[in-house]
């Protein structure tokens, strides 16, 4: 694919979003116009249409997310042409900078590259320069570039994006929900690859080993007795999936992935190697320290689908090298107080559903012991001149993310934060990163929130979770609850 060609998607995609979003009355007219540009990119792209959700979707793509920083960039333009950082600074500020970026290429021209050529070239930025490589990109084509370049957000969510492909494929139409299943277990190209496939073959086998899935969704509860029949846990190290799996015959081996499908490494030792399986254990760095819960084994892919107490049986049965943690049966209306009481300060108590799991479902509850403690997302990141670490942070207002301040995190949070971007290849800077796509969710102590601008006036992050995802983040409303 031309990266003329994935410009011209891009920005039509862009458009199409924003006018998808304030035109209600007219949005199956935008859709239609967007979906000829995505069909005519279909048909001119043949096998190659993949590259474009390693252009688009930086987060979904085997190349880097970002990379250069607007201040590199900015260091490197002021450099060449010998003026002051703080002149460009003043002249630029508040004003979207990769348009202007790209006002630095010819209107017309530009090499033909294509998108791998695109995605090479910028591997190379900081060796070529800016002004040397505008020289070589038209102005849509740069528009393009320096998005990808800087890790831009995409154009529009990338389950709506492969919805319009689906419209386009012998496969038909899929829905939202359709394609959050495929979402759940595979990537967006894998999915792109299965849309357009002559035969395409779109079920789901959400468990099987070595496989990732979205794990379920377990929300906060901050009242004091429980909400339904349930299986009390108590949580004394983070949760994580465990495929194990037998290639070639007799050889077992195992990768741990977090409810969100980011692997994060190889266990020391296997706590049952005598089958392929899913397992959920408890972890102590890669480390397993309890195997708690079975989701697949062997042939049975559909063990997940279970009760909870008949999953925990099965465990019961297998030779395991691991203690086995279960939660204990609590009825609901029951008070568990008690149980709160007993266990320790770094420890969390989870409520888990009694019957089977439903992958990127609702799994049950995570109490919260202190109903001022709020469960937010990461937006964004960056650290000063003397390395203190700043985020910002975002409630959700519905299904979309409303910030609410900026905090410092401590040396110990901050450590904890830069690890999990480390594992996906992100380096923290002196400019404001945007890792959102990430899930990262910390659990803040709010100490003062201003109605008049719905935002943080005081608050501590106590700990980097990393059981939780995009659907744990606590809701506006409970802050504004909270403050009252």
């Amino acid at each position: 694919m031309l990266l003329a060609d994935a410009a011209k998607v891009s920005e039509a995609l862009r458009a199409f979003y924003q006018d998808y979003l304030r035109d209600a009355e007219n949005r199956s007219a935008h859709f239609r116009k967007c979906l000829d540009i995505v069909r005519v990119a279909v048909r001119n792209a043949d096998d190659d249409l993949t590259q474009l959700i390693e252009m688009l979707y930086p987060e979904h793509s085997k190349y880097s997310r970002q990379f250069i920083s607007f201040r590199e960039l900015r260091d490197d333009v002021c450099k060449k042409l010998s003026i002051s950082p703080l002149v460009w600074d003043e002249a630029l500020a508040g004003k979207p900078l990769v348009p202007l970026l790209a006002l630095e290429s010819p209107e017309f021209g530009g090499e033909g590259m294509t998108v791998k050529q695109a995605l090479n070239l910028m591997a190379r930025i900081r060796d070529d320069g800016f002004l040397q490589i505008a020289g070589r990109l038209n102005e849509r084509e740069a528009l393009a570039f320096w998005s990808r370049a800087t890790g831009e957000r995409p154009p529009l969510p990338v389950k709506r994006f492969l919805q319009m492909v689906s419209y386009l494929t012998a496969a038909g139409a899929q829905s939202l929900q359709a394609i959050d299943a495929m979402l759940y277990t595979m990537r967006p190209g894998e999915v792109m690859q299965r849309l357009l496939a002559e035969k395409p073959d779109l079920e789901v086998r959400t468990m099987q080993p070595g496989q990732p899935f979205t794990g379920p969704v377990y929300r906060a509860w901050d009242k004091m007795t429980a909400p339904t029949d349930v299986y009390a846990e108590v949580m004394s190290n983070p949760r994580r999936y465990l495929h194990v799996t037998e290639f070639p015959t007799g050889t077992f081996r195992g990768v741990l992935y977090s409810r969100d499908k980011q692997a994060m490494g190889k266990p020391v030792d296997l706590p049952y190697a005598e089958q392929e399986c899913i397992m959920e254990v408890e972890v102590d760095g890669i480390t397993v320290t309890h195997v708690t819960d079975l989701l697949a084994l062997g042939d049975d892919w559909d063990i997940h689908r279970q009760p909870y107490r008949e999953r925990i049986d099965v465990l019961r049965t297998l030779n395991l090298q691991a203690p086995l943690k279960e939660g204990k049966f609590v009825a609901s209306g029951t008070d568990f107080t008690h149980l709160l009481e007993t266990i320790e300060p770094a420890e969390k108590l989870r409520l888990v559903h009694t019957e089977g799991i439903k992958v990127g479902g609702d799994g049950g509850w995570a109490i919260l012991k202190d109903a001022f403690h709020v469960q937010l997302l990461a937006n964004s990141i960056m650290r000063d001149a003397e390395y203190d670490t700043f985020v910002r942070l975002g409630a959700l207002d519905g299904f979309e993310v409303y910030e609410v301040g900026q905090v410092k995190l401590s040396a110990a949070v901050a450590q904890h934060v830069r690890q999990r971007l480390a594992q996906q290849g992100v380096l923290v800077g002196q400019d404001w990163l945007p890792i959102d796509e990430y899930g990262l969710v910390v659990v803040l102590e709010v100490k003062g929130f201003s109605l008049s601008d719905l935002s943080l006036t005081e608050g501590d992050v106590r700990y980097l979770d990393d059981n939780l995802g995009y659907s744990d983040v606590s809701q506006l409303t409970d802050l504004i609850e909270m403050s009252d």
